[in-house]
């Protein structure tokens, strides 16, 4: 199907006048899209006609529960309506029918006066392998959102609405909600997303299926997630590895004016050392989408790190704050955004005495610092050098990593003095804990944008579990220059 079938199909379903005679017709060539039935059902109430509203909404099924926020009604009305139909040669099929109308209803009662049911509360549950019937093509496909302006109907379903029309869903989808931070103004990476649905997506829209896992947001009885569960784990271990590729083809292009013609360029010997090196999933990821990796840069995202500031890095970078057209927020209104598509940057926040890795609205790792209170500064600079055991070992004064700012005697670096960590002690320098300024050396591409401020993040600190780490496929050694960064 066209890409302009496909949206025009979508955009049908969610006119509100529709055509009763033509969505009849398009039930009976469609009868498993539960929306179509949805609508029809819509239309038939309005006119009066219950029996047959009912029977449109029970072939909807979970799809009426979440959009309508109740039970399938189930009315004496609504029986004497159908059973008019009855007469007409088809009593035994709608008795059935009401009957399993019936039964939901008194199933949704008791979860209704059940002990509420806290999803968040619970950890996701470990997932050894794939099951039976999703294959590791299948997880590379699966496209994931997440909602952060909450997880009411309205919101979720707003949600739905934009993946629908706006995305192309020809695979696996799942719509997440993303757990925000302690000062609410960012999400975060690391902690486990509330999983509200998956859709397995189809060429033709109509035989879509969409299931819900969350009775909060969907004000029904959810259906098991454990495959849902499955997929989202396979998919978000191999995502922070295409995060880094992307910020590092993203900083390499800025830096050269185009893209890099091989990987390898981006693990070159210093001064040139962008990552210390590839994992072989990368390598993958770049064969299969090499052309698309080519072109995504800041300029082309609309996101130019230079022009972002201290002052306005809650605002422009927080929950809410996607523009229209940023691939990391698609819905102002759902608050919907793709998790993990914009490049790396870092922000430092001399209040807290943390340093934060961030994709778009998104915290992927916190740290503890060592700061100098007036003597670090603030602005924004860029990582202008990256440098293996600067002080020719892995225990001097600098550490085992260091990162020069923007050509300054101001870095961030290793310290051979962990009590100075959220402390004010260093003569101007970032100082981090050896295990973070090696995770973050290989997390942060060469030119990465680091923003420094004050009250620009929340204080909880966010370890990867396991350690980001990168293979070394180079000298990222400069053993002929003495570093003095203001320590």
């Amino acid at each position: 199907m066209k890409g302009k079938e496909h949206e025009e199909q979508l955009r049908q379903f969610f006119k509100h006048q529709e055509d009763p005679l033509h969505l009849k017709k398009y039930v009976r060539e469609h009868p498993n899209n539960k929306m179509a039935w949805y609508l029809l059902g819509r239309e038939y109430d309005a006119q009066g006609k219950r029996g047959k509203a009912l029977y449109c909404f029970s072939q909807a099924g979970e799809v009426y529960e979440a959009f309508e926020n109740k039970a399938i009604p189930v009315s004496l009305e609504s029986l004497q309506s159908l059973k008019q139909w009855e007469r007409k040669g088809m009593r035994k099929r709608w008795l059935n029918r009401i009957r399993i109308a019936a039964l939901t209803t008194l199933a949704l009662a008791a979860i209704a006066y059940s002990p509420p049911f806290e999803p968040s509360s619970l950890p996701l549950p470990s997932v050894p392998s794939l099951p039976q019937d999703v294959s590791a093509a299948m997880v590379e496909q699966t496209k994931v959102y997440y909602v952060t302006a909450g997880k009411s109907k309205e919101n979720v379903g707003a949600a739905l609405q934009e993946m629908l029309i706006k995305e192309r869903l020809n695979s696996y989808a799942i719509l997440a909600y993303g757990k925000p931070t302690d000062d609410g103004k960012w999400i975060s990476w690391l902690k486990p997303p509330d999983l509200l649905l998956s859709v397995e997506g189809k060429q033709d829209a109509a035989q879509q299926q969409i299931y819900y896992h969350d009775a909060e947001s969907c004000s029904c009885q959810p259906t098991d997630s454990a495959k849902a569960q499955a997929i989202y784990q396979s998919w978000a271990g191999q995502r922070e590895q295409e995060l880094v590729l992307r910020s590092a083809i993203a900083s390499y292009t800025r830096k050269n004016g185009q893209p890099p013609q091989e990987l390898q360029a981006l693990n070159q010997p210093y001064p040139q050392n962008v990552l210390p090196g590839i994992t072989p999933f990368m390598q993958q990821l770049y064969d299969q989408q090499k052309e698309q990796l080519a072109v995504e840069s800041p300029d082309r995202q609309g996101k130019n790190p230079a022009a972002i500031t201290p002052s306005s890095v809650p605002e422009t970078a927080g929950i809410g704050s996607g523009s229209p057209g940023s691939p990391n927020s698609l819905s102002s209104v759902s608050g919907l955004m793709k998790p993990l598509t914009e490049p790396i940057r870092i922000v430092v926040d001399k209040t807290n005495h943390r340093l934060a890795v961030i994709s778009g609205q998104m915290i992927v790792r916190s740290y503890p610092v060592g700061l100098g209170a007036n003597k670090t500064p603030e602005g924004t600079f860029e990582i202008s050098e990256k440098v293996r055991n600067p002080n020719g070992k892995s225990n001097g004064d600098f550490g085992s990593r260091g990162m020069t700012l923007s050509d300054t005697l101001y870095a961030i670096h290793g310290t051979n003095k962990p009590a100075s960590i959220e402390k004010d002690q260093s003569l101007g320098c970032i100082r981090m804990l050896q295990e973070d300024v090696e995770e973050l050396f290989d997390m942060a591409p060469l030119g990465t944008s680091v923003t420094i401020g004050k009250g620009l993040l929340p204080s909880e600190v966010k370890r990867g579990e396991p350690v980001f780490r990168l293979p070394l496929n180079s000298n990222e050694t400069n053993p002929g220059k003495v570093y003095k960064w203001l320590d």
